[in-house]
């Protein structure tokens, strides 16, 4: 503990001197606690150290909303892992000052005519020395070119897509642009009116996230589930604490980049502060194999994750992929005894993964791939055009979907199937391009499911019961 505590002050002092002139810079000591604030007019960060029995640093970034840009704890084991995280958090908070910035979505059919206004719109912000920009894209790069704007506008000629861009862009202002604005490019009009959306937006609403330490102290429980879900660009990995079958505790890590030993960290902290846990499970995307993970995007290539946690905490280790839980649990809760599949597309896919339960038990695939097997199906399936382009539009989007799902009920005759696509905000496209596919009478019913969260948590505590 001394030692610890002896390299979280240097550590803080470190930063103190670093950042001055840098940013605003406070201090601030408690009875258990010590740290450092560093404030710009754009954005928060907060080195906040925990002395307990043992020495816990936590990292947050604040840019305005009500939930972190960057969250991370971790047991301030390692003085250079703590180093390299601090620096990852500072080029968070200084990434935050472009953000400050508001970015303008223009679309329209091709991206001709709005490409043109768009040009006109920055020449008139940039001479009025306004923090605001205009891009323009065609209407088949929308979806995928609004992640990082705040406000979308559409041209008055596919003015009848604003109910899909709302239902799929939820946290942003989407609208179309009067007629008489767009179509005589008056300039000056269009930016006062994309400024007064601006100023009115409203925030939303979040959970206050509780001091790890605080929170913890006041939880009991058995089980510890750590998950990793991808969410528009931004790694969350959150952890529940189970007492039973209850959930007693729970909270999050945020980072743009995951590496495993962000799970490593999480999982220290967490049993070193309830040492009561037995069980220790991981639920992550990915090719699960016999306590081996592969997930190509975190750089973890056959990792034998149930080795390197048991070796590390001494606990029962288990390992699940994300769509077998949610397909497991969504069994539990509306399946109502029948054999289910789920069809999962995150973000950034176009095949989407499946989780199939029959007979009341979760069908394992060849080699464990976890819910991952419509990959290969995909270099069989014959699509109407690339897939890379269709996974960015609702409508290309229905067409995938249908493909996959016809294949799906061509194999295993399963009737019920749920999906998650947030590119497809409307059932009934899907269910009319899927009775086109398939043969009347085989049909499957299809449900829509908007959040998948507990169903990931539901199956998770099932299929440990069932280890």
């Amino acid at each position: 503990m001394d030692n610890q505590k002896e390299t979280a002050l240097k550590l803080l002092e470190e930063i103190r001197k670093e950042n001055e002139g840098q940013f605003e810079v406070e201090t601030f000591e408690e009875s258990d606690k010590q740290g450092v604030i560093l404030k710009a007019d754009y954005a928060e960060a907060a080195v906040t150290v925990y002395f307990l029995d043992f020495t816990v640093m936590e990292l947050r970034v604040m840019a305005g909303g009500e939930e972190p840009v960057f969250y991370l704890h971790f047991e301030l084991n390692d003085e250079e892992h703590a180093r390299e995280l601090y620096r990852e958090m500072k080029e968070s908070l200084i990434a935050q000052k472009d953000a400050r910035m508001k970015h303008a979505l223009l679309c329209c059919s091709c991206g001709l005519t709005t490409s043109f206004f768009a040009m006109k719109l920055n020449e008139a912000a940039k001479s009025m020395e306004l923090d605001l920009d205009f891009e323009a894209v065609s209407y088949e790069k929308l979806y995928e070119a609004a992640k990082d704007k705040d406000i979308v506008l559409l041209a008055p000629q596919i003015a009848f897509q604003q109910k899909n861009a709302e239902s799929i862009l939820k946290d942003k202002i989407v609208m179309t642009v009067p007629t008489p604005i767009f179509s005589g490019y008056k300039v000056f009009d269009m930016i006062t009116l994309v400024n007064e959306k601006l100023s009115g937006q409203q925030k939303a609403e979040g959970t206050e996230t509780a001091s790890p330490v605080n929170a913890l102290n006041q939880a009991t429980g058995s089980v510890l589930v750590v998950s990793v879900i991808n969410m528009e660009g931004r790694n969350q990995i959150a952890y529940r604490i189970y007492d039973n079958g209850v959930k007693t505790m729970e909270s999050q890590s945020v980072k743009p980049s995951y590496r495993f030993s962000d799970i490593m960290d999480m999982i220290r902290v967490v049993t070193e502060m309830k040492p009561e846990i037995e069980t220790i499970c991981l639920v992550t995307p990915g090719y699960v194999n016999h306590g081996k993970l592969t997930y190509e995007s975190a750089g973890i290539y056959d990792l034998d994750v149930i080795k390197e946690i048991t070796d590390a905490f001494g606990r029962k280790v288990y390992l699940f992929n994300d769509s077998d839980m949610i397909a497991l649990g969504y069994y539990l809760e509306k399946g109502e005894g029948e054999d289910i599949a789920f069809y999962f597309v995150p973000t950034g896919s176009y095949s989407g993964n499946i989780g199939i339960v029959a007979n009341g038990s979760l069908i394992r695939s060849a080699k464990h791939m976890g819910g991952r097997q419509l990959e290969p199906v995909s270099n069989i399936t014959t699509f109407p055009r690339n897939p890379y382009v269709l996974m960015n539009t609702p409508e290309g989007s229905v067409e995938l979907a249908a493909r996959f799902i016809t294949g799906l009920i061509s194999y295993t005759g399963i009737e019920h199937i749920a999906f998650y696509c947030k590119m497809i905000p409307d059932l009934e496209p899907l269910n009319h391009l899927v009775d086109v596919l398939i043969p009347d009478g085989y049909e499957p019913r299809l449900y829509k499911v908007d959040s998948i969260r507990e169903y990931l948590y539901l199956g998770t505590l099932e299929a440990l019961k069932k280890e």
